[in-house]
C-alpha cells in the first residue's frame, strides 16, 4: 500500500529509497498474528510473540540478542464488587497491577475526584491542588472516586486516609480500562520504597455502575459492599529482544535506540502491536541500507510495560546504563502508531526541545499533517530520561480532537486517542489502519535517518537552553521576593550564547564532527536531566506527572499563599541547595563546549 509523500523533494536519495521500501505486508502479518495473542508479561502468549519477532529477524538476516531478565510484575486476574445490604453486582470490574490481593467489606463513601468529575458538571470547589484535601478519616470505609484512571498520587492519599479499598469510576460505559497502581518506575522497589506499593484492593468499575454506587452512597441509608481482587505479584522471566544494525565501514560506538513494548493488555493491537510491527518493518528495511549510516541503530522490544511499570526498558537502562550514558545519542519510542483515522501529531507525540526541528520537519516532509510540541510525558517507556538522552516520538499520531468529540471518546493516553480501544478487550485488528501505519513508519524512518546519517547530530541545544530559561523565569516570577533565581538565569543566558557560537563554528567547519557530536551529546546529558528529572543519572524518577525543571517546581508554592513563615524559610533553603547544584552543572556543561 502506498502513501503519498507530502514533500518528496525535501527527502534525500537515501530517505526516498527507504520510504519506498516500507510497505504494509510485513507489518500487517505481525498484526494478524498478534491478534491471537494476549501478551500479558510472564505468559506463554508473550513468549510466542517474542519468538515470532526473532523468527522474522532470522528470516531478514538481522542480528539480535534475546535476553530473559527476571522482572517484578503484577498480573491482575479477577475482581468483583457486590452489595452486602443491596442487590448489586458490578457488571464489568477490573483490578489493577500492584493492588493488594484481598477481599474487604465496608461502607461506601463517595470522596469526589482528584480533578473534575465526569459524572456531572465539574465543581470548581472539588478541583483541589492536593487530591481529596477535604476528605476526612476513611477507616472502615470503601472510597468511591470519580477520578477515572486513578492517579498514583490519589490512590496513595486515599490509602493514607485509612480507606479499606478504592473503587474508581471510569468514563467508559461498558468496560473500565486496565491500569497499574505503583509509582515505582520499573516495578522493582528499593528497600526503602516497598511501602509505596498499595496495600489495599483497588478496582475500576464502569460509569453506570459507579453512578449507581454514588447515588446509594450519598443517600440516607448508604450502601455496604464487598470488594474482592485476585492478582499474582512476583518475579517472572520475560523475553527481551534487541536487534543491532551497524555500518560495516564506520568505526563508531554511537548508536540510536529505537524501542517499544510488545506486551499488552488483552491483544492490544494499537497498544502496541502496531508499534511492534513498525519496529520489525524498520529492522527489515534499515538493515539493507546500514552501510550508508554514520552510527548504529538498536531496535528493542520490551516486556513488562503494562504490568511492571515499564519493567523491560528499565531493566535495559540499568543493565546497560554505562553504555547508554556513554554512547546513545538519542532514544526513539514507538508506541501506538497506525491507529485508524489518526491524521495529526498534536496530542500524543512529544520530544525533548533540541529535537523539535528534526521531528517537525520529518512530519511535514512525509505527511504535511499538523504537529504540536508537548512537554515530554513521564510515561511510556521513557526510561532513559535520567540518563540524559535526547528522546522523541512517544505515542505517534492521533485522531483529531473534533473527530474524537463527535464520536463521544473521552481522553485516554494511547491508541491514537481511541477510548474504545485503549487498555480494553476491544483493542482489536479493526482499530488499526493500513495506510496510517505505513505513514507513521515512514515518519519514524525519515527522522531516524536524519540522525543515523548526519555527520553532525541535528539537535538544537540553543533551543533547549532557551526553553529551560523560560521555565526558570516562570519560577522566578512565582517566587517573587522570597527567592532569587538570577544566578541560574544568568548562567543559562551565558550557555545559550556559547551554544550559538559553537553551532556557528560547527557549521563553518571550525569544529571536527567527532568533537561536535561529543559536545552535543554531553549537552544532552546535562540539559535533558535539568529539564526533565529530579533524581540521579542512574536512578529513575517516580511515575508521576512532572513540570519543566522539576527541581525548581516547588518555587510555585510561594505564589499559593499557603506557606507559613517557617515553611517559606524551609523552601528557601531547599531551593538554595538546588540552585547551587544546577548552576554548577551548567558551568560544567560550559566547560565542555570547545573554544574556537
Amino acid at each position: 500500500m502506498s502513501h503519498r509523500i507530502a514533500n518528496e523533494s525535501a527527502l534525500s536519495d537515501l530517505e526516498r529509497r527507504v520510504v519506498e521500501d516500507i510497505d504494509d505486508e510485513e507489518p500487517w502479518a505481525l498484526l494478524e498474528r498478534f491478534a491471537d495473542l494476549e501478551r500479558i508479561s510472564g505468559s506463554d502468549d508473550e513468549v510466542a510473540a517474542a519468538e515470532y519477532i526473532t523468527d522474522r529477524l532470522d528470516a531478514f538476516g538481522v542480528e539480535y540478542e534475546r535476553y530473559d531478565p527476571e522482572l517484578y510484575l503484577s498480573q491482575p486476574h479477577d475482581a468483583s464488587v457486590s452489595g452486602v445490604d443491596r442487590d448489586f453486582e458490578g457488571s464489568f470490574v477490573k483490578t489493577v497491577s500492584f493492588a493488594a490481593d484481598a477481599t474487604v467489606t465496608g461502607s461506601v463513601e463517595y470522596v469526589g475526584s482528584a480533578g473534575p468529575s465526569f459524572l456531572d458538571d465539574p465543581d470548581p470547589d472539588e478541583i483541589q491542588s492536593e487530591p481529596y484535601a477535604d476528605v476526612g478519616d476513611l477507616t472502615g470505609n470503601v472510597a468511591l472516586t470519580a477520578a477515572g484512571s486513578l492517579s498514583i498520587r490519589a490512590t496513595r492519599t486515599l490509602e493514607d486516609k485509612g480507606a479499606e479499598a478504592v473503587i474508581a469510576i471510569h468514563q467508559h460505559e461498558r468496560e473500565p480500562h486496565n491500569g497499574i497502581a505503583t509509582p515505582i518506575w520499573g516495578g522493582i522497589p528499593e528497600l526503602d520504597e516497598q511501602d509505596l506499593i498499595p496495600d489495599i484492593p483497588i478496582v475500576h468499575v464502569t460509569k453506570p455502575d459507579g453512578a449507581q454506587l454514588r447515588e446509594w452512597a450519598e443517600s440516607d441509608d448508604g450502601v455496604t459492599v464487598e470488594v474482592s481482587t485476585n492478582l499474582t505479584t512476583g518475579w517472572f522471566e520475560c523475553p527481551l529482544v534487541v536487534a543491532e544494525i551497524a555500518p560495516s565501514d564506520v568505526d563508531t560506538d554511537e548508536f540510536v535506540l529505537l524501542h517499544g513494548h510488545y506486551d499488552s493488555w488483552h491483544v492490544g493491537i494499537t497498544d502496541n502491536a502496531t508499534g511492534d510491527a513498525g519496529l520489525l518493518e524498520l529492522a527489515r528495511v534499515l538493515d539493507s541500507h546500514a552501510d550508508e549510516f554514520q552510527r548504529s541503530i538498536r531496535i528493542a522490544w520490551w516486556p513488562g510495560h503494562s504490568t511492571g511499570r515499564y519493567a523491560g526498558s528499565t531493566w535495559y537502562a540499568d543493565a546497560f546504563g554505562l553504555d547508554l550514558a556513554r554512547n546513545c545519542v538519542a532514544h526513539v519510542n514507538m508506541d501506538s502508531p497506525g491507529a485508524k483515522d489518526a491524521t495529526e501529531y498534536t496530542d500524543m507525540s512529544c520530544w525533548t526541545p533540541e529535537a523539535h526541528g528534526l521531528v517537525t520537519d520529518a512530519i511535514d516532509d512525509v505527511t504535511g499533517a499538523p504537529s504540536q510540541e508537548r512537554f515530554p510525558f513521564r510515561a511510556g517507556d521513557y526510561s532513559f530520561d535520567n540518563l540524559g538522552i535526547t528522546g522523541f516520538f512517544m505515542l505517534s499520531s492521533n485522531i483529531p480532537e473534533a473527530v474524537r468529540k463527535e464520536r463521544g471518546y473521552h481522553t485516554v493516553g494511547g491508541c491514537g486517542g481511541n477510548s474504545d480501544a485503549w487498555h480494553l478487550t476491544t483493542d482489536s485488528l479493526d482499530k488499526a489502519g493500513r495506510e496510517e501505519l505505513v505513514r507513521d513508519i515512514r515518519v519514524y524512518a525519515v527522522s531516524l535517518l536524519r540522525v543515523l546519517t548526519a555527520d553532525v547530530l541535528p539537535f538544537d541545544h540553543g533551543r533547549n537552553a532557551a526553553k529551560i530559561h523560560s521555565a526558570v523565569q516562570r519560577y522566578d516570577d512565582a517566587a517573587g521576593e522570597h527567592f532569587d533565581f538570577s544566578p541560574t538565569l544568568e548562567t543559562l543566558t551565558r550557555l545559550t550564547t556559547e551554544i550559538e557560537a559553537f553551532e556557528t563554528a560547527v557549521s563553518s567547519g571550525q569544529v571536527a564532527p567527532t568533537v561536535a557530536n561529543r559536545t552535543i551529546t554531553e549537552l544532552s546529558r546535562v540539559l535533558t536531566r535539568l529539564n526533565l528529572v529530579q533524581e540521579g543519572q542512574f536512578e529513575q524518577d517516580p511515575a508521576v506527572s512532572r513540570q519543566p525543571v522539576p527541581r525548581y517546581a516547588p518555587a510555585e508554592q510561594f505564589d499559593t499563599g499557603t506557606l507559613d513563615a517557617d515553611e517559606r524559610r524551609f523552601l528557601t533553603r531547599q531551593l538554595q541547595r538546588e540552585q547551587n547544584s544546577v548552576v554548577y552543572e551548567i558551568e560544567q556543561a560550559l566547560e565542555k563546549i570547545p573554544t574556537v
